[in-house]
């Protein structure tokens, strides 16, 4: 099965993604197939939603409607919790995508990846908390969309410091067993230790970008760039 041909589902909870990132986030699920499900969640009597109201039928959503038991309680969390688990037993996913910066959502998405199912998450920076974006197979930043390119990428732009820590170690690894660290290596390993680790999250276009303007920070490699592969050597040896 390649790429292209998996199915793909979409829930997005409405109450806790802002409207603006609808396309987008429909525009980053397509890329890892063929989205076949596409449904929001929100109380749709609450003024705040009106926003969304407007790109449900522009993009095909299946808005589902959740009237808050509580006040002041997000009332789509057991109904998009509920849907997922029925799709999942009755629809043969191969990707969940899942909009919410919601941390309530931890155990659904342990229990999807324990069930050998890959799931990408959308959020805020700000709002993310970091155990929750690193239960995902994969995270992907909302509020980090058109970055400047890596040739206008400033200081601010390097991988925080526990990043680079263990991208050091996992370089240093590698060449230690290999001789040289694969690019494709470099990336799935750092995938398995922080799902975020996405070239767009920090405003990249490829992993090759990201890696060039963090190398001086990791240690004294060497780039070699062949056909078919791209990896690193110790500049020292």
């Amino acid at each position: 099965m390649t790429e292209k041909s998996k199915r793909v589902a979409v829930f997005i909870d409405a109450e806790n993604i802002s409207h603006e990132y609808a396309e987008r986030i429909l525009s980053e699920a397509s890329n890892y197939g063929d989205v076949i499900i596409k449904r929001i969640y929100a109380d749709w009597s609450k003024p705040h939603t009106k926003s969304w109201k407007e790109k449900v039928p522009m993009l095909s959503l299946k808005p589902e409607q959740n009237f808050a038991a509580v006040s002041g309680k997000n009332s789509s969390d057991i109904s998009l919790m509920v849907d997922v688990l029925t799709s999942f037993f009755e629809r043969q996913i191969d990707i969940f995508c899942l909009a919410s910066s919601d941390s309530d959502y931890t155990r659904l998405v342990q229990e999807l990846k324990e069930r050998e199912k890959k799931v990408v998450g959308f959020g805020k920076t700000q709002t993310a908390a970091p155990a929750y974006v690193n239960t995902f197979s994969e995270f992907i930043y909302l509020d980090k969309v058109d970055k400047k390119s890596s040739q206008q990428a400033t200081k601010d732009e390097l991988l925080p410091p526990v990043q680079l820590s263990a991208l050091r170690e996992i370089v240093e690894n590698l060449i230690e067993h290999h001789g040289k660290a694969l690019y494709g290596s470099i990336g799935t390993e750092m995938k398995n230790k922080f799902s975020d680790f996405i070239p767009k999250n920090y405003g990249y276009k490829t992993l090759s970008d990201l890696m060039s303007k963090n190398l001086k920070q990791i240690g004294n490699y060497k780039i070699t760039r062949e056909e078919f592969e791209v990896y690193l050597t110790s500049n020292n040896s």
